[in-house]
């Protein structure tokens, strides 16, 4: 597969419309509130999509109407960009629900995280559309600490990250663009029209609560399914098995880590402070990368991934 050229969403303008998306999981609704609060004290405009209140066993409305919703924004000529309210599961019942052609039409900055992997990976194969992996409304805008969405999204480089000895898990250099998101979300979208190839790319994964061998299980699911083929680099983010604290790691998982990827065709690191995090790292999918594994390690970001002109 040819990795296409990247299409670069318009710059996050100051007090621009920001739609709230739900295409997944229902928000807590004191949640998305508080979300939707710290949004408005930044300056910027909100306007929900129709299904973003509604509830139906563990998705926000039916999957017509989460579609629906997504679609309005997505048309909306005053919505300048698309965050989502949280992840959980729902985003992959939709996508056939959606129309490539009108993604092209309509390239507009896409922030979430966790399940919004799979409606990135629609958006990457249908249009190459750089897309924002990191904090949503209703999870952790919603305690609204420090942040780097803004930045990232109003045209930003984002910033390199260093990875200490420890960190490299596969040595050797590596370039191209930066795809991929919640592991567990990539192996469910293997052998299916959606799935990511990593031909050319440079793959970030993270997840949560999995223990070794589950992720050694979807892991290998990616690498027969293709997935790995004429792959460049991986960078690995946060991995933690509960709440996102890295401290809480156990040795069996880090000593799975090192054995995994010791004969890895490609250079690999781990560490990246992105995923189910308080404080996550936002980062462009489909915006091209460098990855140096060596006594070190260090990923750059190749200039900014949005429009700016």
């Amino acid at each position: 597969m040819t990795v296409p050229p990247a299409l670069k969403p318009p710059a996050l303008r100051p007090g621009a419309t920001i739609g709230i998306a739900a295409v997944s999981s229902p928000p807590d609704p004191e949640r998305l509130d508080a979300g939707i609060d710290y949004l408005r004290s930044t300056g910027y405009r909100i306007r929900e999509a129709s299904n973003l209140r509604l509830r139906e066993g563990f998705l926000a409305g039916g999957d017509a109407a989460r579609a629906a919703g997504y679609r309005e924004l997505l048309r909306d000529p005053e919505v300048s960009a698309i965050f989502f309210a949280r992840g959980g599961h729902g985003a992959s019942r939709i996508l056939d629900l959606l129309d490539a052609e009108e993604m092209v039409r309509h390239p507009k900055i896409h922030l979430g995280g966790s399940d919004l992997t799979a409606l990135f990976a629609l958006l990457w194969r249908a249009a190459g559309l750089v897309t924002f992996y990191g904090p949503m409304v209703a999870v952790e805008m919603a305690a609204a600490p420090e942040l780097d969405w803004e930045e990232v999204l109003s045209g930003g480089t984002p910033a390199p990250h260093r990875f200490p000895a420890e960190g490299v898990l596969a040595r050797g250099a590596a370039e191209g663009p930066l795809l991929g998101g919640c592991l567990s979300l990539l192996a469910a979208l293997a052998g299916t029209p959606h799935a990511l190839h990593g031909e050319g790319a440079v793959l970030f994964w993270e997840d949560v609560g999995e223990e070794a061998y589950r992720l050694d299980r979807m892991l290998t699911q990616l690498d027969r399914s293709g997935t790995f083929k004429r792959l460049q680099g991986m960078v690995i983010g946060s991995i933690a098995p509960r709440n996102g604290d890295r401290a809480e790691r156990p040795p069996t998982l880090q000593s799975w880590l090192v054995e995994a990827f010791a004969r890895a065709a490609f250079p690999v690191v781990e560490g990246f402070p992105s995923g189910h995090l308080p404080r996550p790292r936002t980062i462009p999918l489909g915006s091209r990368v460098r990855l140096v594994a060596e006594d070190s390690g260090a990923l750059e970001f190749l200039g900014h991934a949005v429009e700016t002109s």
